[in-house]
């Protein structure tokens, strides 16, 4: 709108022209902000809930530079490219999910609605059972009879965890978990280096400073390690070390990010070897993922097999030996 010649308090005005009931609040608040005379950072920033430092500081930068137009539109870019790369995450992650809770349904319906009518008859027929057949009995039951335990165990466990979130100590154990975890732990990393260099390059083109730059990326993160990490990273900074040495004090940055970055800032085109960066990062992610669903898939399918072979087989062996005896 704005490159069309719509200036921009009349832009938000039509912004505003939305079914989202809070988001049409904002941007009214925005409009009469504009309207006396406040520029667009300042009256973003009054709304932080809702719009992150990033794109404040982004806007900011582009207000000084007399870009403000070009700075939205990358501003925008970005942006999408970011939410584009989240739903892959998220959808490559639904369908394994899908399967894991038919798996249990499933599971559940066996041991509540099938096993009992058939342990009835083992118990009738007043035989020794084989060892598997006592193993799946006593699982029927521990479910049965144990239900309000298991669930108020998970509860337990889920409450926990949010505690420990709020502290110190649980926090840092959380990032480390998510950065480190078997086959997540990569994807997590190499995500969060996705969205660390989209957004340090959306910043640096904008005319954000590099320093600013780095504390609004540090502001914007959640995991207490890679946090800390960045946090070190604009200290260097400070002290006037180049990005590649800055970087090179954390195992999180990967030795290609810190060449190509560094080539980067020395050729005077650290926003481009930073979008350069993200892009690569995201279709290691977006590779792995494929990889990963589709070597899910079919473990998902053997183990819900060994699952049923089982209780077929511990079903079956008990009435076979009794057969036998006859």
């Amino acid at each position: 709108m704005l490159k069309a010649g719509v200036n921009i308090t009349q832009a938000v005005d039509i912004a505003a022209e939305t079914p989202n009931r809070r988001l049409k609040k904002v941007l009214k608040e925005i409009s009469e902000s504009l309207e006396n005379g406040f520029p667009l950072s300042v009256a973003m920033s009054g709304h932080s809930r809702v719009f992150p430092a990033v794109e404040i500081g982004v806007i900011r930068a582009g207000e000084a530079t007399g870009n403000l137009v070009k700075v939205l539109k990358e501003l925008a870019d970005s942006t999408e490219r970011i939410a584009n790369f989240s739903a892959k995450v998220r959808n490559a992650m639904i369908y394994p999910a899908f399967i894991v809770v038919v798996m249990i349904i499933v599971g559940i319906i066996i041991i509540t609605r099938v096993i009992p009518p058939i342990r009835d008859i083992f118990d009738s027929l007043g035989s020794e059972l084989p060892f598997a057949t006592k193993a799946l009995l006593a699982v029927t039951d521990f479910i049965i009879k144990g239900w309000p335990i298991i669930i108020g165990a998970i509860i337990a466990l889920i409450v926990v965890y949010r505690l420990a979130l709020l502290t110190k100590r649980g926090q840092y154990f959380g990032s480390y978990v998510a950065l480190n975890f078997p086959v997540f732990g990569a994807l997590a990393r190499q995500a969060y280096l996705a969205r660390f260099n989209r957004t340090m390059g959306l910043l640096v083109n904008s005319g954000v400073p590099i320093i600013e730059a780095v504390e609004i990326v540090t502001s914007s993160t959640d995991n207490v390690i890679f946090k800390r990490a960045l946090a070190s990273l604009m200290r260097s900074l400070e002290q006037g070390a180049p990005i590649s040495v800055s970087l090179e004090h954390s195992r999180y940055f990967p030795r290609l990010m810190t060449q190509l970055l560094f080539v980067g800032q020395q050729s005077g085109d650290l926003g481009g070897s930073a979008a350069t960066l993200a892009d690569y990062f995201e279709a290691e992610v977006d590779s792995k993922l494929k990889t990963f669903s589709s070597l899910l898939e079919p473990f998902i399918i053997v183990a819900l097999g060994l699952a049923v072979g089982f209780i077929i087989v511990s079903v079956l062996q008990p009435i076979y030996n009794l057969t036998g005896a006859f």
